[in-house]
């Protein structure tokens, strides 16, 4: 009866440090092919659970099973499998003393519970980090020319940003009104507050030099709300990052609210800026 559980338990902890592994290595294999190896892998070092042959062994029957026996595999997949065994064991170790006090089936329960929580939390943390690294590598340089002006401002590529001007097909960006504000000339700064949204198509207030550089656009909000606002050509945009680029003449919508913008960015911009 004891080896079984020693079985049972090799296998299930083989399985989580698996299954932990294929999430970080962004590797696809199938839950059986996991669970087969995870279960020889198990019955290995609980028949040679005293030869560091065995347990050397068990180590290469778990990745090769799972991952193939490939250098390469070794390698990439081994290296994180064998940290992670690590840290786990060092984790069950240090609660090992409050377990041996338990039943069979408490210690089964509590210690598959810490590995399982353990592994989760580590995921959590290692995917938001990839995320941000992602995020950050969408980080740009801008120097945006508009309103006679010049600013340079901090952009954020958005790839979920497909927004058209639908007349001439150009691109929009989003800039933080917040962000230029204190820079914008003050006549052209009077009449973005002047503006009304219910009566959208009012421009009087705008100096005759930039009349023509407007459009009216409808766009739908996150709450899937439909809003009024202004776009305005401007006359370039100069984007570094890890290749430069300039773009002509697309729009830009200024917004009051940029405190969902992303990487602390000041100006969101087109997919097509990639």
């Amino acid at each position: 009866m004891i080896g079984e559980l020693l079985v049972l338990y090799n296998t299930l902890f083989n399985y989580f440090l698996l299954k932990f592994t294929q999430e970080i290595t962004g590797l696809y294999v199938k839950r059986s092919r996991l669970l087969l190896s995870a279960f020889c892998s198990g019955l290995i070092a609980s028949i040679f659970y005293k030869s560091l042959l065995g347990a050397l062994l068990s180590f290469i029957v778990l990745i090769g099973l799972a991952f193939s026996f490939r250098i390469q595999s070794l390698l990439k997949q081994g290296t994180v499998l064998f940290i992670t065994t690590f840290f786990l064991g060092g984790v069950l170790t240090s609660i090992l003393p409050f377990l041996l006090n338990q039943s069979k089936l408490t210690f089964f329960v509590l210690s598959t519970a810490v590995a399982f929580l353990s592994l989760t939390t580590i995921h959590s943390k290692w995917r938001k980090m990839m995320q941000a690294k992602i995020q950050h590598s969408f980080v740009v340089d801008c120097e945006l020319e508009i309103f006679k002006q010049k600013y340079c401002l901090k952009g954020f590529i958005d790839t979920g940003n497909e927004c058209i001007e639908p007349l001439s097909g150009k691109p929009v960006h989003f800039l933080s009104y917040n962000a230029i504000a204190n820079e914008i000339p003050k006549e052209i700064n009077e009449a973005l507050l002047a503006w009304d949204e219910n009566n959208p198509y009012q421009l009087t207030m705008f100096p005759s030099f930039i009349y023509p550089k407007i459009r009216i656009l409808s766009l739908s909000t996150v709450q899937k709300e439909r809003s009024t606002v202004l776009a305005f050509r401007f006359d370039r945009l100069k984007i570094k990052g890890t290749t430069d680029k300039e773009i002509f003449e697309q729009y830009v919508v200024l917004t009051r609210h940029d405190a969902r913008y992303p990487q602390n960015a000041q100006m969101i911009l087109h997919v097509l800026a990639l």
